[in-house]
């Protein structure tokens, strides 16, 4: 486009510019814009010619630019909430039959209807486990919450991330139509380091200073979050957590002595195994016969695992070490123990 024609669509410029680059943490001056128009666009403009089109947009496209305190504007609202365009782009990631190539083009169309800045959160903000489902009432809220305590920006300008503070909430056997607080009401608090999704539910992977270690919290059971005046903890133990693997014993309630385990299938679960062991290269699949392929992983043994093989009855055996087969066998006697008349 010819710099004359530009001229005619500055104000379309200037409107561009406020949704690429400006959101509520992201204020912009007459000087960038400006700035922005002669070095992209190739347009000589004046800063009074920026205010008339800054009050254009407002009057005439019905844009909600804040500001003039300071020289600094910001773009507050826009077609859809950043929450909105969150929530579809985790739904994006989450979904099974579509690919991680697809899955990023995806969220890029998303990402234009927000500011670049957000753009990149929605790439990179939540870690994935299972597919996404919020019906919740208050989920968004505590989330949108927790990004604030562990956001490390707020308007361009560094930001120490915060503890936060949240009464958790349980189910007893008297009223199961009403969840009530645990400890008495007493307050948690813990030092937020990420967003995990899995089968529906949201949960924070925080770290607790008393315990002195990571742990998981559904966020939908927690309520009257607040972010404290005290800086975050725990910045070595959640380096030192390798997130597939703490995901995978975590959420498939494998809790125990960690072991490398040797398991027997037949051919057709494969597909199985690879879901719940994945294919790292401490992963290890190699075919036993024509019907059948052993997998050796890293395991922390539990009832939970044995009851998983179990589920496969003749399908799966385990083989190997020769103390975690004598510890199905147990597991298996006292189930049997229980239904003995």
């Amino acid at each position: 486009m010819a710099k004359s024609e530009n001229q005619k669509v500055k104000t379309l410029f200037v409107a561009k510019y406020f949704l690429e680059n400006s959101d509520e943490n992201h204020p912009v001056t007459a000087g960038d814009i400006t700035d922005y128009l002669k070095n992209e666009c190739g347009i000589e403009a004046e800063r009074r010619a920026i205010y008339r089109d800054i009050a254009a947009l407002r009057d005439v496209f019905d844009m909600n630019i804040d500001g003039g305190q300071g020289g600094k504007y910001r773009l507050l609202s826009r077609q859809f909430d950043f929450d909105e365009l969150r929530i579809l782009a985790e739904c994006v990631y989450a979904a099974k039959f579509v690919s991680e190539a697809q899955a990023k083009t995806l969220v890029a169309t998303i990402g234009e209807f927000c500011s670049s800045y957000q753009a990149d959160e929605l790439e990179r903000e939540v870690f994935l486990c299972d597919r996404v489902k919020t019906t919740q009432t208050g989920v968004l809220t505590n989330i949108n919450k927790i990004q604030k305590a562990m956001t490390t920006k707020v308007n361009g300008k560094p930001k120490p991330p915060q503890k936060i503070s949240f009464k958790y909430l349980k189910y007893t056997i008297q009223d199961k139509s009403a969840q009530v607080e645990r400890r008495k009401g007493a307050a948690y608090v813990v030092s937020p380091y990420k967003l995990l999704i899995n089968e529906g539910n949201y949960y924070l992977l925080a770290y607790d200073a008393k315990a002195q270690d990571m742990r998981t919290y559904r966020v939908d059971r927690m309520k009257e979050v607040k972010a404290l005046d005290e800086p975050r903890e725990g910045a070595e133990a959640f380096a030192a957590i390798d997130m597939e693997t703490y995901t995978r014993r975590v959420f498939s309630m494998y809790g125990g002595q960690q072991k490398r385990v040797s398991v027997r299938f037949i051919n057709p679960l494969l597909d199985t195994a690879i879901e719940r062991f994945g294919t790292s290269p401490h992963v290890f699949y190699r075919p036993d016969g024509e019907r059948h392929f052993v997998v050796t992983a890293d395991v922390e043994i539990s009832d939970q695992f044995f009851s998983w093989v179990c589920g496969f009855r003749k399908r799966a055996k385990i083989i190997s070490p020769p103390d975690v087969v004598e510890g199905m066998q147990k597991f298996l006697k006292d189930i049997a123990g229980r239904y003995e008349t």
